[in-house]
């Protein structure tokens, strides 16, 4: 009985420093905002990939080969620093797209378990998203769906690289440019038409 107890006892001592110290886990955060235009309109503000400029944090848009799969664009930020994104599928009939970030630049680098760490301008690793635009009677849907990691790949990441500020890095951008998009057809529109779903 005792080396059962034992046995018991190690378990959930292996199980707690497991769950205390795993490793990123993928997050999917749903955005998504009614809208009280035709969906062909929404879609019009949206649909070119090089063009974000309905995104309140984008200075500037350049894609290397405008709409097809596989083109490169290189988003400017208006507080500093540039994203890099590839297309991954382009489905102008379904109003929808995907793309992938590929590279960020930094903002700042710190010393976390004795190394050196980049912060990049969005604190997340493997980040797609896809955006898509569906009619709802003479109103539409925009639905903005994200999966991305956690911006320190290793055990216990600091609090700039962890889940926390992942999810709160991109729920704004989606947030932001949901809200923006539907001020562009009702001025009275603020952040709380936008949706958010958190699955982890």
């Amino acid at each position: 009985m005792r080396k059962m107890s034992i046995f018991v006892s190690l378990a959930l001592l292996f199980f707690t420093a497991i769950t205390s110290a795993h490793g990123p886990v993928r997050g999917k955060l749903t955005a998504a905002i009614s809208i009280d235009a035709p969906a062909e309109k929404v879609w019009d503000i949206v649909k070119n990939y090089d063009d974000l400029s309905w995104l309140p944090v984008i200075e500037s848009t350049k894609a290397d080969n405008g709409n097809e799969k596989g083109s490169v664009r290189v988003l400017t930020l208006k507080e500093g620093g540039t994203i890099t994104e590839e297309l991954k599928a382009y489905k102008a009939d379904k109003m929808s797209y995907k793309y992938k970030i590929t590279e960020m630049s930094t903002t700042k680098t710190i010393q976390h378990a004795g190394q050196d760490e980049d912060i990049p301008v969005v604190p997340v690793e493997n980040y797609q998203a896809t955006i898509t635009v569906k009619a709802k009677g003479s109103k539409s849907e925009v639905t903005w769906v994200a999966t991305y990691y956690r911006g320190y790949v290793n055990n216990n990441p600091p609090e700039e690289l962890n889940e926390e500020a992942a999810d709160k890095a991109v729920t704004g951008v989606l947030t932001s440019g949901l809200t923006n998009l539907a001020q562009q057809f009702d001025s009275s529109v603020d952040s709380s038409a936008v949706s958010i779903k958190m699955k982890r």
